[in-house]
């Protein structure tokens, strides 16, 4: 691929107490087909020994910038630090646990240099660790993605139009603020594009995932995404769709119940109003 794209790609790892994931995460961006690359880690605040093994990274290889961070900020605000410091016109995050195959790069830096109207790149992924077998994420589809996440964190896209969106937003602090990111890109009009093979792996590991900890917190996470991606719901067929397909059974159950109330609640304006017009 030599020659054919001059765009430079920067592999995004922020890093958190991963000391013992994190160098495989890294080999495995440095093992990419795609040349024009650099990858950034950030150490954000780790207790454990996450920097020392970055380091020795770093001082081997002249393609990877090291930030090492001595307060934990959370991954929101790493990414976007790294970000910044980025040189590269395309972004691909990447997390200290996770791995991508040596063609991911080069092969989502095609799409993405061929295609304007395209925003995001991503592919298919699989699991690795204590689960293995194919992550069966359903394709992106329009219309569904307001209803839950289909592309995952590890995907290739603009530093032009990530820094246009506004980044990484705090108000995700527990989680999925990559469906955040993506819906941004949604409402901006943009593509996704998926490759239809696996060069993404995701691990599942023994102790807790960023998933696993944001699940307690679900309904504040679905508040967050749908109070700042309304008109995204507001424009949605599906939306209408989903809510009185919802509400049917649950009026049908209770009508008597929301009849009274229903004309409990006109009375009552009624009531308000001839009070007004008599005053």
């Amino acid at each position: 691929m030599k020659n054919e794209i001059v765009a430079k790609v920067s592999i995004i790892i922020p890093c958190y107490n991963q000391a013992e994931y994190v160098g495989e995460s890294i080999e495995s961006a440095l093992k990419q087909t795609y040349e024009n690359l650099e990858i950034v880690c950030i150490n954000d605040g780790s207790t454990d020994n996450s920097s020392e093994v970055i380091k020795s990274y770093a001082e081997k290889y002249k393609n990877i910038v090291f930030l090492d961070e001595k307060t934990n900020r959370g991954v929101c605000c790493a990414r976007n630090m790294a970000i910044a410091a980025s040189s590269g016109e395309y972004i691909l995050p990447l997390d200290a646990d996770d791995k991508i195959e040596p063609q991911y790069v080069e092969k989502a830096a095609r799409v993405l240099h061929n295609n304007p109207k395209v925003g995001i790149v991503y592919c298919k992924a699989d699991f690795f660790g204590r689960k293995h077998g194919l992550w069966k994420l359903e394709e992106f589809d329009k219309r569904k993605i307001i209803f839950e996440n289909q592309i995952f964190n590890s995907s290739l896209f603009r530093k032009k139009d990530f820094n246009e969106i506004g980044g990484y937003k705090d108000y995700m602090k527990y989680g999925c603020e990559d469906w955040d990111l993506w819906l941004s890109f949604v409402e901006k009009g943009f593509e996704v594009h998926r490759i239809n093979e696996v060069l993404f792996h995701y691990r599942k590991s023994k102790t807790n995932t960023r998933s696993d900890a944001a699940f307690p917190h679900t309904s504040i996470i679905i508040s967050e995404i749908f109070n700042n991606h309304i008109n995204l719901f507001l424009e949605s067929d599906e939306f209408y769709k989903r809510v009185f397909n919802d509400f049917s059974p649950r009026y049908k159950k209770y009508k008597k119940l929301f009849n009274n109330l229903l004309i409990a609640v006109i009375v009552e304006a009624l009531v308000i109003l001839a009070m007004i017009i008599i005053d």
